[in-house]
C-alpha cells in the first residue's frame, strides 16, 4: 500500500506541471502511447490536442496483427499525415522511410516550415517550383538526386537557410558539378564517405561552395576533381577529412600531382578559418606534397592534424611547412604515425608561430622513435612562449621517454612537459 501511495504522489506531482512541459514529455513518446495517456485522469484528457510534436512509426502499424496495410496504403497514410501537418502550419518535419514515399508537392512551398530532415535511401525528385522562405535547417541523408540542377534548385530556394547537412551515398553519374549556393548559410556538412566503394574509380566532381557567411564547415570524403570556394571571412571552424582513393598514382616529384593541386585548392578556400581539424586518410600522395607558397592561414589559432592508416612514408618536414603557413597559431594537436624520414631538409626560416604565439602542443601518439624525438626537440628548441607540451605514450615507456625529454634543450623556461 505504501508503494501505491508513493506512486500516486509522484503522479500527482507530474500532473501539476504546466501543459507546455507535459506536452514536451509526451512528444518523446510514440503517437499510440501518447494517446493512451488521455485516460489517466481528466487533467490528461485533452493534452494531446496541444502537442506540437508527433512521432509516427509506420513499421509498427504494419506489423500489428490487425493491420493489413499494403504498400500503397502506407504511402497514402503517410501522404495524409504530411499534408495535414503542412496545412496546419507545421514547423518541423523529419521523415525516415525507405523507399521514397509520395511526398506532397506543397512540402517544397511551405511558408511555415523551419526544419526539414529527410533520411530516405531512394531517388529524390525535386519539383520545378520550390519556395521555402522560412526554412533554416535542411538535413539530407542517403538521398539520390536525378541531376545536379535539382540539388542547386533545392538549396538556393531556401532563402533563410542556416544549417545544411548532406550525407549522400550517390551523386548523378552525368553530373560534373555540385553547386551549393546560399548567402544565408552558416553551417555546412558534406559527407561522401558512403561513396568510397570498390566501384568508385574517380570522384569526378567539382565542388562549388558559394556561402560567404559560413561559420562552420565539415567535409568528409574523397578528393574532388577541383574545389571552388567563395571567400569565407566569417569561418570559425572547419573539420576536413580527405580520403585518397586506392587507385591514386604515387607521387612523382618531377610532375604535378592532381591530388596535390586539389587539396591545396581546398585548403586555400578555407584559409580564413580560426580552428582547423585536418585528417588525412591513406595519404601516400597528399602528405608528400609541397604546400603552396600562397597558402596562409593568418587567422588560424588552433590546428589539429591527424594521419590515419599507419602510413609511415611521410616526412617530418611537411609538418614544419604547414606551421609556416599559420603564423599566429597558438594550439597544435598532432596524431601522427612515426615518420619514415625526419628533419633532414628543414626550411631555414623557423615558423613565426613557434617564436611568437604557440603555447600548447599535444602529441596524441608517441612511440619513442628517433624521428619523433627530432620533431619534439625542434619544437622545444624554437618555441619561445610554449607553456605546455603534452605527450601520449604507453605506461611502460614513460620512464625512458622522460629521461630523454629532460635532456632536450628548451627555449621557453615556462614550458611544462606532461605525459598523458
Amino acid at each position: 500500500m505504501a508503494k501505491q501511495v508513493k506512486f500516486a504522489g509522484d503522479f500527482d506531482r507530474i500532473s501539476s506541471l504546466s501543459d507546455q512541459i507535459l506536452c514536451r514529455i509526451l512528444s518523446f513518446l510514440p503517437a499510440k502511447d501518447a494517446v493512451r495517456t488521455s485516460v489517466l485522469s481528466p487533467r490528461w484528457r485533452y493534452l494531446l490536442a496541444s502537442m506540437t510534436v508527433l512521432i509516427f512509426n509506420i513499421a509498427y502499424l504494419v506489423s500489428t496483427p490487425d493491420s493489413v496495410l499494403s504498400r500503397e496504403d502506407e504511402y497514402l497514410r503517410l501522404y495524409g499525415w504530411i499534408s495535414a501537418a503542412l496545412w496546419r502550419g507545421v514547423k518541423e518535419i523529419d521523415i525516415r522511410y525507405t523507399p521514397l514515399p509520395l511526398l506532397p508537392t506543397f512540402l517544397f512551398t511551405s511558408q511555415s516550415l523551419v526544419t526539414l530532415k529527410l533520411d530516405i535511401d531512394d531517388d529524390m525528385k525535386v519539383p520545378c517550383k520550390i519556395c521555402l522562405p522560412n526554412l533554416k535547417t535542411l538535413h539530407l541523408k542517403n538521398l539520390k538526386f536525378s541531376d545536379g540542377e535539382s540539388i542547386y534548385r533545392l538549396i538556393s530556394s531556401c532563402l533563410a537557410l542556416e544549417d545544411l547537412v548532406m550525407d549522400l551515398s550517390e551523386l548523378p553519374k552525368d553530373m560534373s558539378e555540385l553547386n551549393i549556393y546560399s548567402f544565408s548559410l552558416k553551417r555546412l556538412a558534406l559527407n561522401f564517405v558512403e561513396m568510397l566503394t570498390d566501384s568508385l574509380i574517380d570522384f569526378n566532381y567539382t565542388i562549388v561552395i558559394n556561402a560567404p557567411n559560413l561559420v562552420y564547415l565539415k567535409y568528409d570524403g574523397p578528393i574532388a576533381e577541383s574545389y571552388c570556394l567563395s571567400t569565407m571571412n566569417s569561418l570559425e571552424k572547419a573539420d576536413v577529412v580527405v580520403h585518397q582513393l586506392d587507385d591514386e598514382p604515387s607521387y612523382d616529384v618531377n610532375r604535378e600531382s592532381g591530388a596535390t593541386a586539389t587539396i591545396s585548392n581546398l585548403l586555400c578556400g578555407i584559409c580564413n578559418v580560426k580552428s582547423l581539424s585536418l585528417t588525412i586518410v591513406q595519404p601516400e600522395t597528399l602528405i608528400r606534397m609541397p604546400l603552396e607558397p600562397v597558402l596562409q592561414f593568418h587567422k588560424l589559432v588552433e590546428l589539429k592534424l591527424e594521419i590515419l592508416n599507419e602510413y609511415r612514408h611521410w616526412q617530418g618536414t611537411w609538418v614544419i611547412q604547414l606551421l609556416c603557413c599559420a603564423p599566429n597559431l597558438e594550439t597544435l594537436h598532432l596524431g601522427l604515425p612515426v615518420p619514415h624520414r625526419g628533419f633532414e631538409s628543414l626550411p631555414e626560416e623557423v615558423p613565426p608561430c613557434l617564436i611568437f604565439h604557440l603555447k600548447e602542443i599535444k602529441i596524441k601518439y608517441f612511440e619513442g622513435n628517433e624521428h619523433m624525438f627530432e620533431m619534439i626537440g625542434y619544437f622545444l628548441n624554437h618555441a619561445s612562449v610554449l607553456e605546455a607540451l603534452m605527450i601520449g605514450t604507453e605506461k611502460d615507456e614513460e620512464l625512458s621517454i622522460v629521461r630523454k625529454l629532460l635532456r632536450l634543450p628548451r627555449n621557453s623556461k615556462q614550458c611544462r612537459v606532461l605525459l598523458l
